[in-house]
């Protein structure tokens, strides 16, 4: 089985997740392991596919990118780039924009089902820690509600028997809270810098320097409770 590692979100460029991509870097246990992009989330942007790259190369990865939306390839590149990398990293963007979509048209959510079992490190940030979930909660599809923003409900990969909520403190967040009163499965939310670790089904929390919190909620009719997970502890979902 494979390794994820979902980070709730944080300015890579200012170093705010360095700590977490070191770690997923040397969680392959390879001299120069090989790294694939995927920034659909983004649609392709260049600039962030540019730095991404560069990046991840200065901590001694061999990178390439699968562009979904730019490219449109053949699914037989799909496959071949997916089977073949040590290490998938999803980039944040829009979830809204129909993410899960594009990667059901081109094959991408049976593949990345497939590199899991085989023992594939995932790994991504905000929108790319969505995904590994049973559904996030996102702020690309959120509208006013009597004076509480009501944030979207994106699915995911259900690779993560769980709800996830990236950048849990920023503004309007709170509302994870209301949505997990009642639900059947846990949630999990992060804050910017902070990244949920999956190995063998066993959860732990990794920070980087100056990271924030992540919280457990077990939810029961009409209740959910919230809890704060401590550095060091491992725990299970299910």
């Amino acid at each position: 089985m494979g390794k994820i590692v979902a980070i709730g979100g944080g300015d890579a460029m200012a170093g705010q997740t360095r700590e977490i991509d070191e770690c997923i870097v040397r969680m392959a246990h390879k001299e120069r392991p090989k790294f694939l992009f995927l920034p659909t989330a983004s649609e392709d942007a260049e600039p962030y596919i540019v730095f991404i790259n560069a990046y991840f190369c200065g901590m001694g990865c061999e990178t390439s990118t699968l562009r979904l939306i730019s490219e449109k390839p053949a699914r037989k590149t799909v496959e071949e780039k997916i089977s073949s990398a040590d290490i998938i990293y999803v980039g944040g963007g829009d979830t809204s924009g129909g993410m899960m979509h594009v990667w059901h048209e081109y094959g991408v959510d049976s593949c990345l089902r497939q590199a899991y079992q085989h023992g594939t490190i995932l790994c991504g940030t905000s929108a790319g820690a969505i995904c590994w979930a049973v559904f996030g909660r996102s702020d690309s599809d959120s509208t006013m509600n009597q004076g509480w923003w009501d944030y979207g409900r994106e699915g995911g990969l259900s690779l993560i028997p769980a709800a996830i909520c990236p950048h849990y403190n920023q503004k309007g967040q709170e509302g994870f809270d209301r949505m997990m009163v009642g639900e059947k499965i846990p949630g999990i939310a992060l804050e910017d810098g902070t990244a949920l670790v999956e190995e063998d089904g066993v959860y732990h929390l990794l920070r980087a320097a100056g990271g924030g919190r992540g919280f457990l909620f077990k939810s029961a009719p009409g209740i959910s409770e919230k809890t704060e997970i401590r550095e060091g502890e491992y725990f299970r979902l299910s």
